[in-house]
């Protein structure tokens, strides 16, 4: 995305979390980014657009930094731990555009926003599910997604008093914290037997396989652009890790070395990330 079009959004944020989405016009929204209207709609077709571009730059924000901190030479605990306290951070940091969001119901229905929604949930369910793998191995495997789902609800539950009741919390105790009631749960169904209401079958229903191989064809999209602004020893770097996660079976520890040559560049930290994250590695 040009910068011009970042400041467009940066701006319509604090118009929007004023005035409200419906109350604002496009002409206020080209007066407050210091341009014509006109040039408003050279990047954007329309004010629901722009809701739209508002949405997804701000997920990719929150992306970003997740992935990096997935890069990051710590256990997977403290890695998830982090992962939640930035999401915690970004959304209270937007607390006043969320909130406007609520009360004006201002979400436009339309099949853009509606594949947006969706890529969103089944993001959110992967990357609890993933994550708690990671921490607790595959002794869970069984239960996983009712754990992470568990945990979902959770962050959902102290997000709303964080956004709608405006209540003050330390975010990084706070994820800590809730990771030891994870603990708990993962304890209890250990020790009890019970079997989950949730199961890899009825998720598997829910969640179609072509959503994977949008998230892994995104990743060879990234690694693509990046080779070509690359050289050296970096470009080889990641033609390997292209050939190799294209394979039925990549080899891990292929994957492992190839990103541990890309981590230590701050710019390659993003995608490394995702790779890491995808593979479970």
């Amino acid at each position: 995305m040009d910068q011009k079009s970042i400041h467009i959004i940066e701006h319509s944020i604090k118009l929007f979390a004023k005035k409200g989405f419906s109350s604002t016009s496009v002409q206020e929204i080209a007066n407050e980014c210091g341009i014509s209207k006109g040039a408003f709609y050279l990047h954007f077709k329309s004010k629901d657009a722009l809701l739209l571009e508002i949405f997804n730059h701000y997920f990719q924000n929150i992306q970003k930094k997740t992935d990096a901190i997935q890069s990051l030479d710590l256990e997977p605990r403290a890695k998830f731990m982090k992962q939640m306290t930035v999401t915690f951070q970004e959304i209270a940091e937007h607390r006043e555009f969320i909130i406007m969001q609520i009360r004006e119901q201002a979400i436009p229905f339309n099949d853009n926003i509606e594949a947006f929604l969706t890529q969103m949930r089944f993001n959110s369910y992967l990357f609890y599910k993933r994550h708690l793998l990671s921490i607790y191995g595959k002794e869970i495997d069984s239960v996983i997604w009712e754990v992470s789902l568990l945990l979902q609800g959770i962050f959902k539950a102290f997000l709303d008093l964080i956004i709608i009741e405006n209540v003050q919390m330390d975010v990084e105790e706070l994820s800590q914290a809730m990771l030891r009631r994870m603990d708990f749960i993962v304890d209890g169904f250990k020790h009890s037997g019970d079997q989950p209401v949730i199961t890899e079958e009825l998720m598997s229903g829910l969640i179609p396989k072509e959503f994977f191989h949008h998230e892994l064809d995104d990743i060879i999209d990234t690694l693509v652009q990046l080779r070509e602004s690359s050289d050296g020893d970096i470009e080889v770097t990641i033609s390997v890790l292209l050939d190799e996660i294209q394979k039925m079976e990549p080899r891990p520890a292929i994957l492992k070395g190839m990103l541990a040559n890309l981590e230590g560049l701050q710019s390659y930290q993003g995608i490394a990330g995702q790779i890491r994250t995808f593979f479970q590695l």
